[in-house]
């Protein structure tokens, strides 16, 4: 059984930000809902003296009372101690029935209690079950890619430049982006320009806001690129092990349609 850590007496409507400017119903509701894939996250809140942390996790189907089943999504909040690092975490696809407020726009709830839940409906056990089976989608150039539905993005392994690395697409439901298919497409044809250009400006970007001398030959042989990601706004990222010249982040080339290159370090 899902647990609130909320106070007696405390407010439950002080776990949601204020900035968020969402009217909530004043008067309690059940609802029942399964877990979705949504990253789960705990936020610290100056409520109930500081010693609760808010947990943030989304419902990808559910239903209030004996009503139809949603599967538009629920964002949900809820009290967790302080000390709850990594127990706060829900198994994806779990079932819960709990009692909450919701949002007038019906987007958000605040978590007042868990119940015992009743036997999962077979309409919610479907979409569990259904959530929890992998999803794979065959592409005549990248092969096999698997889809997050979480993350909303399909990965798969390709070769770039005599290496393999992990690729990734933006998800559309169970499919790719025809626009951005397109995109990944040109990329590959033009797979060894646009890996000397790459390299060449992240070698130049290293050594030009790295502290330390550093030989232009040398950087070269020590970054490994480790993943593509094509983006939602069409940008393609490159992602690259730093060899702890910065402590152990990532480096990252992201480069434009237009043919604009910028550097980043992430992580």
């Amino acid at each position: 059984m899902l647990k609130s850590h909320l106070p007696a007496g405390g407010n439950p409507l002080d776990l949601e930000v204020s900035r968020l400017r969402k009217a909530y119903s004043t008067e309690p509701i059940v609802i029942d809902g399964i877990v979705g894939e949504s990253p789960q996250s705990t936020m610290s809140a100056r409520v109930f003296g500081g010693g609760y942390r808010i947990h943030l996790f989304s419902f990808a189907a559910w239903r209030i009372s004996d009503g139809p089943v949603r599967t538009d999504g629920l964002v949900l909040s809820r009290a967790v101690p302080n000390s709850s690092n990594s127990g706060y975490q829900l198994d994806r696809y779990s079932y819960h029935r709990i009692r909450i407020l919701l949002s007038g726009d019906e987007t958000r709830a605040v978590v007042l209690e868990g119940l015992e839940p009743e036997d999962c409906t077979h309409e919610l056990a479907s979409i569990a079950e259904s959530l929890a089976r992998p999803f794979a989608l065959d592409h005549d150039r990248f092969g096999t890619l698997l889809l997050d539905r979480g993350l909303e993005l399909f990965s798969g392994t390709t070769t770039w430049d005599g290496a393999d690395v992990e690729f990734t697409f933006p998800a559309h439901g169970e499919k790719l982006d025809a626009s951005i298919a397109n995109l990944a497409e040109s990329l590959f044809e033009n797979e060894t320009e646009i890996s000397q250009r790459v390299s060449q400006f992240l070698v130049a970007s290293v050594v030009s806001e790295h502290d330390e001398d550093l030989v232009a030959g040398e950087i070269n042989s020590r970054l490994v690129l480790e993943g593509i990601n094509l983006t939602e706004c069409e940008s393609v990222e490159f992602w690259y092990d730093d060899d702890d010249l910065w402590g152990g982040h990532s480096l990252v080339v992201r480069f434009t349609q237009n043919d604009q290159m910028t550097f980043a370090v992430e992580g």
